[in-house]
């Protein structure tokens, strides 16, 4: 009887000692998830700070008119007060075209209107400004200002570019979207235009 009860005692106590050895494994395998999400959770962290960080910046108050200089801005107020174009003589052909897209999101149909380049066949303010909102040519410029509005191209292409007409390339990167536009300018009495007329 002595012997079963010290063969009995010594399986439960290696039993228990097994047992205990598994409990240290299964501890010590939980100890290592933990720290595993512990880091998983750090990374998280920084990734959301680093998107808040981009969240933040695109946040910021955006205009058309950021990249412009102190003269380019002056040029800009006097052609607001009086649509002018004689204001913008010393404009590239992208500053142009940015003026343009803020003229679009402020909704100054003047200022467009006086953006567009004629060749004889431009209709009178107020007809162009009914054709413009009624032939959707409003809803398409408000698009453009929506898409581009974070651009991180703009340049005049070197293709087919001729002394008074030019194409100029509008390019925009956000994570997986990316679109670019061309649009095409054309001089008139010195400054450059936009060549719109054919989407009225």
């Amino acid at each position: 009887m002595k012997k079963s009860i010290g063969v009995l005692l010594t399986i439960i106590t290696l039993f228990l000692v097994g047992c205990n050895s598994d409990d240290n494994i299964i501890i010590e395998e939980k100890q290592n998830e933990i720290k595993e999400l512990k880091n998983k959770i750090v990374e998280l962290e920084d990734t959301v700070k680093e998107q808040q960080k981009v969240i933040d910046e695109y946040d910021k108050e955006f205009s058309y008119l950021l990249s412009f200089t102190d003269g380019e801005l002056k040029a800009y107020e006097r052609f607001y007060e009086d649509k002018d174009v004689q204001h913008l003589a010393d404009y590239s052909p992208e500053k142009i075209v940015l003026l343009y897209l803020h003229s679009i999101v402020i909704d100054d149909v003047e200022a467009i209107y006086s953006l567009v380049y004629t060749d004889g066949t431009l209709p009178d303010l107020s007809t162009f400004t009914q054709k413009y909102y009624s032939e959707g040519l409003h809803k398409k410029g408000s698009e453009t200002t929506l898409d581009f509005r974070y651009y991180d191209l703009i340049t005049v292409r070197e293709d087919n570019n001729t002394e008074n007409t030019v194409a100029v390339e509008i390019g925009v990167n956000f994570g997986l979207f990316h679109a670019t536009e061309i649009l095409e300018l054309k001089k008139e009495d010195g400054i450059w235009k936009m060549n719109i007329l054919h989407l009225l």
